[in-house]
């Protein structure tokens, strides 16, 4: 092969290259335009991986996760869950619910999950979405709080009292309770 033919061919490839990074490129401005407004940069150029999937694992602890919407990004997943509330804030209820499908959606697909994810409000009534971002807890925490439940399940343990006044109030065990004296009036 003589150099001109060299040449040529490089010359084709170069432009068949410079072809397909205008095209991603543009494919990838086209799904940044089509984001709402309230989505997350971070997540900007992102694709949804998951939508509605349930995952389970056996070790180290037995659980099933059900995701609302994962999405993947420079090889990373990053998780969003979708709620309907009428306060625009997060719950740590949440960010519990948020780090199960993130132990469960590591150690079942071996993928690597962001050590945050978002909770999407939405108030029943007004139009207009919310994300907010919520760092995850480990692993650790989450199986402590797996054996922590089953302990106070099988009443080996005995619950403590919310750090809350508020929380105190809805408690189903308020009549019981002996912090509060006002509670056993």
């Amino acid at each position: 092969m003589n150099t001109s033919t060299y040449l040529s061919i490089l010359w084709h490839v170069s432009w068949v290259l410079l072809l397909l990074c205008v095209v991603r490129g543009v494919r990838r401005h086209a799904t940044c335009r089509t984001r709402p407004s309230w989505f997350p940069n971070e997540l900007r150029y992102a694709s949804l991986a998951y939508a509605e999937q349930t995952f389970s694992i056996d070790h180290p602890i037995k659980l099933l996760a059900r995701v609302d919407r994962v999405y993947r990004n420079k090889g990373r997943l990053t998780l969003m869950e979708y709620k309907i509330r009428r306060v625009e804030r997060v719950f740590m209820s949440d960010v519990i619910e948020l780090s199960v499908q993130k132990m469960v959606l590591e150690l079942a697909s071996g993928a690597k999950v962001n050590e945050y994810g978002f909770v999407v409000v939405e108030h029943p009534e007004i139009p207009g979405r919310r994300a907010i971002k919520v760092f995850l807890l480990n692993h650790k925490q989450i199986t402590a709080f797996y054996h922590r439940r089953i302990a106070l399940l099988s009443q080996t343990i005995s619950a403590d009292h919310a750090e809350s006044i508020s929380q105190c109030r809805r408690c189903e065990f308020l009549k019981e309770c002996k912090k509060y004296p006002e509670s056993t009036v």
